[in-house]
């Protein structure tokens, strides 16, 4: 996967871009840090995979191309 940079380390979301996957795999900072076992993150991630119904464009657009929520890592090949 290519490293994309995103502005003030993830906090500037990409939003023209809303079928970005890898800004939720490695630039969202509530994603990045709930999948990293953050309680706090993983609190919202899942107040916001609710109301959502599966996540924001980014999770959803991530589940699409790599298989899995938001909220789970991506298995390794």
């Amino acid at each position: 996967m290519a490293e994309s940079k995103y502005g003030w380390n993830g906090w500037k979301m990409p939003i023209l871009h809303p079928n970005d996957p890898d800004f939720c795999e490695i630039g969202c900072p509530i994603c990045v840090a709930a999948r990293k076992g953050n309680k706090v993150a993983k609190f919202f991630q899942n107040i916001a995979l609710a109301v959502t119904f599966g996540g924001c464009w980014w999770g959803r657009a991530r589940k699409r191309k790599y298989g899995v929520p938001p909220d789970q890592p991506v298995p390794p090949k």
